[in-house]
């Protein structure tokens, strides 16, 4: 028998589970694509998109929980992603839902604190009407949650000027010329437990529906939007940190850059998702060492 070979794009070793794993049955929720991308422009900036169902999810038949969605408003790009609670069985139903109504909301105008808050009334409201018909004893399948974070953003001479709002450990990360990653979004994760794995999170809906935000701006580099299937592998990897670079410095080929998004790494099972955001044409970045400048103004 002919030994299964990586035909994708690995970062370090890709595991077993790459090589190995085979892919289970279709998802019981019809309809839920295993990739998701796309791709898109305004004045200055080159967008892309990409969703993709984790190894973990495809052996075992479960739908891909992560989302994300893409607006705008006149210059301004809005992007969101979220990253469905992976214990909960219908969270890729909060994770769509609460994507593509902050989307609607950004390029509405909305304030990210109001819209969050607008978002976890509806993600709430769909929660309870879900429950309500759930026999006893089956809630935790039928429950719903996610995470997101949420960004607007434009050019200004040069620079990125925006805001971003998040909930739990969806992240936004800037990435400079010179190739450094920079993370503009803090979580739970940071501080003393920032090298470990956890799989706790402060999803939606919540009691609040309060959300952590702040404005930026940054000179040179892109920006990227991501769930923790990405994040965390970022986060804790400089060889992880140092290909995503390489690779992302400019923007790829949709269907690449989909690809890569889902790369290949021993123990790193999970859904991926990452909206990159690029300067394009004459607004590229010049500056090799350009680095996030007055880069957090606190919400």
């Amino acid at each position: 028998m002919e030994e299964k070979q990586a035909t994708f794009f690995a970062i370090g070793d890709p595991g077993r589970a790459a090589l190995e794993l085979p892919d289970g049955p279709p998802t019981a929720r019809i309809g839920v694509a295993d990739v998701e991308l796309s791709a898109a422009s305004l004045p200055g900036m080159l967008i892309r998109g990409a969703s993709v169902r984790g190894l973990q999810h495809r052996a075992r038949g479960k739908v891909r929980q992560d989302s994300f969605a893409l607006g705008h408003r006149a210059d301004e790009a809005v992007a969101v992603v979220c990253d469905g609670v992976g214990s909960l069985g219908r969270s890729d139903e909060a994770a769509a839902l609460v994507s593509r109504r902050l989307a609607e909301y950004g390029a509405s105008g909305l304030p990210w604190p109001d819209a969050v808050a607008h978002a976890n009334e509806e993600l709430s409201k769909l929660a309870r009407e879900t429950g309500a018909a759930v026999p006893p004893g089956n809630s935790h399948d039928d429950a719903m949650a996610t995470t997101v974070v949420a960004v607007s953003v434009r050019r200004e001479a040069g620079e990125w000027v925006g805001e971003v709002a998040w909930v739990g450990d969806s992240a936004l990360w800037h990435l400079s010329g010179s190739g450094t990653w920079t993370p503009l979004t803090t979580s739970h994760l940071d501080g003393a437990e920032a090298d470990y794995h956890s799989s706790g999170v402060k999803p939606l809906p919540s009691a609040d529906g309060a959300c952590t935000w702040c404005g930026f701006r940054i000179r040179g580099g892109a920006l990227f939007v991501m769930t923790d299937g990405v994040a965390n592998p970022l986060r804790w990897s400089r060889d992880v940190q140092n290909v995503l670079a390489a690779w992302w410095l400019r923007p790829p080929d949709p269907f690449a850059f989909a690809s890569q998004v889902g790369f290949a790494r021993k123990s790193h099972l999970d859904d991926r998702t990452v909206v990159g955001i690029w300067a394009d044409g004459g607004d590229q970045d010049t500056d090799p060492e350009s680095e996030p400048r007055d880069a957090i103004v606190p919400g």
